[in-house]
């Protein structure tokens, strides 16, 4: 309704609209105010120039031009409209349906619609007329199927572009019915080029009607319609030359102000998406207590004690820290394996790990490792083409990869949450935030309008944001990047859920807001008791937040444990070298390095190791079998078959105590039994 309120203040429909309201109230009342009977002959005054008593002159049969021009308004512009009417059912409805209704929904309705678009509209309403009788209503649904193809393609298009916006998929994370999502979020994104359509079909509509009445299809004379006048009036041009006028320009005038409407539409879309005037930002509470983020203190008796830079000849494993009490497991991923593309390539392989309540895991890898695409199959979103070949996702007790899309509605946004990096895409920036935080508690908890409204204002003060209330009623645009983040957070948390999935959470940020939603998250845990998954490529957020830490590389886990064992010593080398890059605690102490190589293609297969090719310390026994994730003595996982030798510990600490891990004369494993 925004958009329509725009374009009516523009230039284009200002002019017209008072052109269409006329030519609406002449469609309701045109018979009425017709001076003469328009069917009444007058055979002494055939074609008879416009005078005091005719002021359009007479036809070829004495009847009055201007009655029959008022009384034919009717049906030539109802016919119009019910063609577009029938087009609009036909083609809107099934356009956006066949962007859920499955691959064979899609494939056969595009099948249809091309084999409609390339029949003649005139040739098949006579065709469908001389089926079904000549009569107005079947010729204007015959029109109407060949119109209806227009509207689906553009309906589809339109759609189509939005539904990969990242706020539709915020919905349905949420837990939004497909078709809440297509009341509140796509339909205000439709309906300006929906509306488009329509006023330029209104207008072929019009002069495809005009042509069946000019070739008597549709309504038999004597009924008059505007294109019934024009054929009759081209047979008497010598006689009265300017007769032809007067129809002809009521259709163009007619078919102009649509047009003109259309534009008008059109351009209150374009102007729709600018955002409205921004009010002064209200001040973020938490900014200003911390500066910067800064790298996790040095050890203490509460954090781990970093790599010693002198080791012993024979270092000793680190001590496992005692374990906690054992807590009920929220999520438990089994054997899981992910597909991804037509050939199925197999991107992720016999992943396993748990998440009890309460506890934060971090999952660290570089780009490509398999985070985000196990993340988004526990969250049920996955990309098209990507698919979970084996395994078991169970989220205390649901089987989440046996569930259907109903049954994933239930899950989503009451058990399930999930935040993102990049918060303003995942936000509708024509809605309040308040009304985006609104929508899953009436969704999923059932609250009216105004309960849902105390509830976000709650929510909103609960992540830290000051002048709730106010907030309620802002657009994303006017909101910092952290006051955003905080707004995602207060959606994924606002029905309690039992999992939260962050997903590169912080990544977007600068350090100081950065820090701000890292205390935020770990505050929430702590008050709520809500299990943290947190994907990120900075171990510095995960040795901020995190209980245990699981490292991912090339679609396996090469190593999992507690955070602080696993800084302290890491057990694998890619561990290791991502710790070294990474300049955390005591490992900012060496110069800038890199991860040399490349990670394996998905789908790549070779024996042995996956990450020997890029390992320091590789020996030919790590090529030659396959090294599975075994556990350790401390409960640690380790992906490596000779992570608990002396020698790789010691070649671990030779390398940080020398720093040449990136010069080619870094100490080789052989070297180091030599």
């Amino acid at each position: 309704m925004r958009t329509l309120r725009r374009a009516a203040r523009l230039r284009t429909a200002r002019i017209a609209l008072p052109v269409l309201v006329i030519v609406a109230l002449l469609t309701v009342f045109g018979a009425d105010l017709a001076p003469r009977d328009p069917l009444a002959q007058d055979t002494a005054n055939m074609l008879r120039g416009p005078d005091a008593g005719h002021p359009l002159g007479t036809d070829y049969l004495g009847r009055d031009v201007l009655s029959r021009l008022l009384a034919g308004t009717g049906d030539s512009v109802l016919g119009a409209l019910e063609a577009v009417g029938a087009a609009m059912l036909l083609g809107v409805v099934p356009g956006i349906a066949s962007l859920w209704l499955g691959r064979t929904f899609a494939w056969i309705s595009l099948r249809v619609v091309d084999a409609l678009m390339t029949l003649p509209f005139t040739l098949f309403v006579i065709a469908a007329v001389g089926v079904f009788g000549n009569g107005l209503h079947q010729a204007m649904l015959a029109l109407g199927v060949l119109l209806a193809p227009l509207f689906f393609r553009v309906t589809r298009a339109a759609a189509l572009g939005f539904t990969q916006a990242q706020y539709i998929q915020a919905a349905e994370l949420m837990g939004a019915s497909r078709r809440w999502i297509l009341r509140t979020h796509l339909w205000s994104k439709v309906l300006p080029t929906v509306a488009v359509t329509t006023a330029q079909a209104l207008g072929n509509a019009l002069l495809v009607v005009a042509s069946l009445t000019f070739l008597g299809v549709g309504v038999q004379p004597p009924t008059p319609t505007w294109g019934g006048m024009l054929a009759a009036d081209l047979g008497y041009l010598a006689q009265q030359p300017w007769a032809p006028i007067f129809p002809a320009a009521v259709i163009m005038l007619t078919v102009g102000a649509l047009n003109l409407l259309a534009d008008a539409v059109r351009d209150g879309g374009a102007a729709g998406d600018e955002p409205p005037p921004t009010r002064p930002d209200p001040p973020d509470p938490a900014r200003g207590r911390r500066t910067a983020m800064s790298p996790p203190p040095p050890p203490s008796t509460d954090r781990p004690a970093a790599p010693i830079t002198s080791p012993p000849e024979n270092p000793a494993p680190p001590t496992a820290s005692p374990a906690p009490p054992p807590r009920p497991a929220v999520l438990t991923v089994e054997g899981l394996h992910i597909t991804v593309g037509a050939a199925r390539t197999e991107a992720v392989r016999d992943v396993a790990f748990r998440v009890h309540a309460g506890e934060a895991v971090g999952i660290v890898g570089e780009s490509g490792s398999g985070k985000t695409l196990t993340c988004r199959s526990v969250l049920g979103v996955a990309a098209p083409g990507v698919a979970v070949a084996a395994g078991r996702i169970d989220l205390a007790g649901t089987d989440l990869t046996a569930l259907t899309a109903r049954q994933w509605e239930q899950v989503r946004g009451t058990r399930l949450g999930a935040v993102f990096q990049d918060p303003a895409s995942y936000l509708n920036p024509s809605l309040t935030v308040g009304r985006q935080l609104a929508e899953p508690l009436r969704v999923r908890l059932g609250l009216d309008r105004a309960a849902a409204r105390t509830r976000a204002i709650e929510l909103f003060a609960s992540v830290g944001l000051q002048r709730p209330a106010d907030l309620y009623h802002r657009y994303p645009h006017e909101l910092s990047g952290g006051m955003l983040q905080r707004v995602l957070i207060a959606i994924a948390v606002g029905c309690e859920p039992e999992l939260l999935v962050a997903d590169e959470a912080t990544t977007a940020l600068d350090t100081v807001v950065q820090a701000e939603v890292l205390e935020l998250l770990a505050g929430l845990r702590a008050e709520r008791g809500l299990a943290l998954l947190l994907v990120t490529h900075d171990l510095a957020v995960v040795a901020e937040v995190c209980d245990r830490i699981l490292v991912f590389y090339a679609g396996e886990i090469v190593e999992e444990g507690p955070t602080a064992e696993v800084i302290a010593a890491p057990a694998h080398p890619y561990t290791e070298a991502l710790l070294r890059v990474a300049s955390i605690g005591d490992w900012h102490r060496r110069d800038l390095a890199v991860i040399p190589g490349r990670p394996p293609e998905p789908g790549a297969t070779s024996p042995g190791c996956r990450f020997a090719d890029r390992c320091a310390f590789a020996a030919p026994a790590c090529t030659r079998a396959s090294v599975g994730l075994t556990e350790r003595a401390d409960g640690r996982r380790v992906r490596c078959v000779r992570a608990d030798e002396p020698a790789v510990r010691a070649a671990f600490a030779a390398a940080d105590r020398a720093g040449r891990a990136q010069r080619p004369d870094r100490p080789r494993l052989q070297e180091v039994d030599a």
